[in-house]
């Protein structure tokens, strides 16, 4: 039972994250940082996308994102968002660090998951009885849920550590709402190429329906009060909160 469609290799990216974070964060160069993770990465896919990154970065001078692109074995379209998003705001540890919590609590949430999964079936064959479909059926409607918060949180995240970091709000709200996926990535995009620097970024959000009632509210609020990164930092709070509800809530029905 594959709820999140994990791949074997998730715990090794995991930690190559994570380290790789930790060095990024200690000024270590990139090229160190390869060699580094190359000696102590022992999961064949990963490391190999790891020496894949090394040259294409190192000698081919690309970016970091742009290579990891070409590894979608390894790197989802979410995870390279993110890396991007650290790029442009000069925050790549930041981002790194906490795609690699993003990443942990995704494995967590599907090994819970999976083990109320298997309490059902092993309560059936005890009971001798069919195993309930309602948990199950339960948490197939809740895992999109789940997803969409998750995003609209990360996106939170990603636009307040741009916005921190210096980049221009119209740059960094672009490069945020990769997270988001389409359709919303791509109503953000048209909706800034309307705007002014001086008009409402709020505005631009309200045009993304899972944004209107809370980010772009809360968002109109921290440009009125120019407490715009605390405002932003506050919703990803809230929709990290939504959406460890949501896998909670999964996973009582699950084991129900």
């Amino acid at each position: 039972m594959r709820i999140f469609e994990l791949e074997d290799h998730l715990p090794a990216l995991i930690l190559y994250t994570q380290k790789f974070s930790a060095l990024v964060d200690a000024g270590v160069s990139l090229q160190t940082c390869f060699g580094l993770l190359q000696k102590t990465t022992d999961d064949l896919t990963v490391s190999s996308a790891n020496a894949y990154l090394r040259t294409e970065i190192i000698e081919k001078e690309r970016t970091l994102s742009q290579a990891m692109a070409d590894r979608p074995d390894v790197f989802s379209p979410f995870y390279i968002a993110f890396i991007r998003a650290g790029e442009i705001g000069g925050v790549l540890d930041e981002a790194m660090a906490y795609l690699a919590a993003w990443l942990e609590r995704e494995r967590a949430a599907a090994a819970g998951l999976r083990s109320a999964w298997l309490l059902n079936q092993i309560a059936a064959q005890v009971l001798r009885k069919s195993p309930s479909q309602q948990g199950h059926t339960a948490v197939e409607t809740h895992l999109p849920d789940y997803r969409r918060v998750a995003q609209i949180a990360s996106f939170c995240r990603l636009f307040e550590m741009c916005l921190t970091a210096g980049v221009p709000r119209n740059l960094a709200l672009t490069t945020a709402a990769e997270v988001l996926g389409e359709p919303a990535l791509t109503k953000l995009r048209t909706s800034v190429e309307r705007l002014g620097n001086e008009e409402s970024i709020a505005f631009a959000l309200g045009e993304v329906e899972e944004l209107r009632p809370v980010v772009a509210g809360m968002v109109a609020i921290g440009e009125e009060c120019g407490l715009l990164d605390r405002m932003l930092r506050r919703a990803a709070d809230f929709y990290d909160a939504e959406a460890i509800h949501i896998l909670h809530s999964a996973v009582r029905l699950e084991s129900g």
